[in-house]
């Protein structure tokens, strides 16, 4: 027990001192003059982010401090093949070792990275990490005490098998914490040329933070072969990178404090959508791109939820914030049933990837696909373009399990009979579900999807299919927020 507490204290204090400096260095010394480097314009991480990573990090070091110690008792033992000698089996041999490590850590957090995002496990223990959307150094150990165990636990079957130095292990740490780092940083530092061959290969910072904002995609730890090779490399990773080495004299704002919104309007769509109309105290919330999205913190008996909510309200048109919320779980369900007109809500302004911006002299082809709730912020994309887009063309092709579950179809028909380049299907369950052939309008069209993990999963197969440009693709991911391991004995609702 002594011993215990004597490696965690010291892999805690080592842990917490690594981050604050190079939080110190980059997020606070040299913050405006890297300004451009910042993969996320709108700043999120703040104080009530950092205090709940450093939580985390207490008790996943918890895991990850027993782990080591029952490695270095199998040492002991004789089960595991570490040695202290280094060069035992010449220098070529512990070179070979660490790359051996890098590559089977590589391959072993890519898989278990997907299984922790499988809708089954993903609440209960991934989400945590996920709970940072604005990655910073703190965010590098901010993990599960299940995920930090399950991230490691490779090389004691390898140890077993492989002699491996003391020296080999150290290394591959001391990479491993460098590449942790580097991938939560919240600036990318790699210079240009990393986005061709063979500087392309290693995961950068702009490929996890695109993780961390959009979920289902780009798993890698130091390398992208897995993502490209299974075709879970997002769409914008490239692009964004690109971006980001363009930018000039970018200004960050800070979205880190919650600030105030009332309720002031309350509709019930049907019988389990609502929408929620806003009035903030703050201006700064009027001025977000159709897609975004608000986090709002709602404390409910007792507990806190922070949840992520899509905009239906267009920009530079409604003079009001709305979200469309679907039941669900706790917040939808306090939404629909109990929230009441002048409850004050908790909100960071508004933010997302997912989002457009309207240009008068293109003239393109939009093609929206949306399920059921899906439909939030690609209303709003759809109006902002009919509105301040009016040479582009837009085809909504909208399914939902009965018709009587279609949100906004009053609006999107007479958004039809207003607009001539404005086209609209329904796809009703059990009648006609979206094929291949639905999609196959035009090969330069560009494509925004949001609904169920299915929905999106067979649209982008079938556009695959089609061949259509992968840039021309967009999709929006979304994931259900933490749930703590109690709330599996509690009676959830759905």
């Amino acid at each position: 027990m002594l011993e215990f507490i004597q490696q965690y204290l010291t892999t805690v204090f080592a842990a917490l001192i690594i981050m604050s400096v190079t939080y110190l260095i980059f997020w606070v010394a040299l913050g405006k003059k890297l300004s451009n480097r910042k993969i996320q314009l709108s700043k999120r991480a703040g104080w009530s982010q950092i205090k709940g990573e450093i939580i985390a990090t207490l008790f996943s070091f918890i895991g990850s401090t027993a782990f080591m110690l029952l490695l270095l008792s199998f040492k002991d033992n004789g089960i595991a093949k570490f040695y202290i000698e280094t060069g035992k089996y010449g220098w070529w041999y512990e070179l070979i070792t660490v790359v051996v490590m890098v590559l089977i850590s590589d391959t072993w957090f890519y898989w278990s990275h997907r299984i922790m995002h499988h809708q089954s496990i993903y609440k209960y223990v991934h989400a945590l990490h996920h709970k940072s959307l604005d990655v910073n150094p703190y965010t590098s150990t901010s993990f599960h005490v299940i995920e930090a165990l399950w991230l490691t636990v490779w090389i004691l079957p390898l140890t077993m098998f492989m002699p491996v130095s003391m020296v080999a292990l150290g290394v591959m740490q001391v990479l491993g914490t460098f590449n942790n780092l580097k991938s939560h940083l919240g600036y990318e530092l790699f210079p240009n040329f990393f986005s061709v061959a063979p500087f392309n290969i290693l995961v950068t910072a702009t490929n996890h933070s695109l993780h961390h904002t959009q979920y289902n995609g780009n798993y890698g730890l130091f390398f992208r072969f897995w993502d490209i090779v299974c075709g879970t490399e997002l769409n914008t990773t490239n692009s964004t990178f690109a971006e980001i080495h363009q930018r000039i004299n970018e200004k960050i704002i800070d979205n880190s404090k919650y600030r105030t919104l009332e309720i002031n309007k309350i509709v019930k769509e049907n019988n389990n959508t609502v929408s929620i109309y806003f009035k903030p105290n703050d201006t700064a919330f009027y001025n977000y791109k159709a897609g975004e999205y608000l986090t709002l913190k709602v404390k409910l008996n007792g507990r806190t939820y922070d949840r992520c909510f899509s905009l239906s309200s267009t920009p530079n048109i409604d003079e009001f914030l709305r979200v469309t919320v679907k039941l669900k779980g706790e917040v939808s369900h306090y939404f629909y049933n109990n929230a009441k007109i002048g409850d004050a809500i908790e909100s960071l302004l508004p933010a997302g990837d997912f989002n457009f911006t309207p240009n008068a002299t293109f003239e393109k082809h939009y093609i929206m696909v949306a399920g059921g709730s899906g439909i939030t912020p690609l209303y709003s994309m759809i109006r902002q373009i009919l509105q301040f887009e009016p040479k582009s063309k837009v085809t909504l092709l909208y399914a939902n399990t009965n018709e009587e579950n279609i949100i906004f179809k009053k609006e999107l028909n007479q958004l039809v009979q207003q607009h001539s380049h404005f086209e609209y299907k329904d796809f009703i369950s059990g009648k006609k579900r979206i094929g291949k052939e639905d999609l196959n309008i035009d090969p330069n069209a560009f494509y925004y999807i949001c609904g169920t993990d299915s929905l999106k999963e067979s649209i982008t197969q079938y556009l695959k299919d089609l061949k259509i440009n992968k840039s021309n693709i967009n999709v929006e991911h979304f994931a259900d927020g933490y749930t703590p391991w109690f709330g599996l004995f509690k009676q959830q609702k759905f």
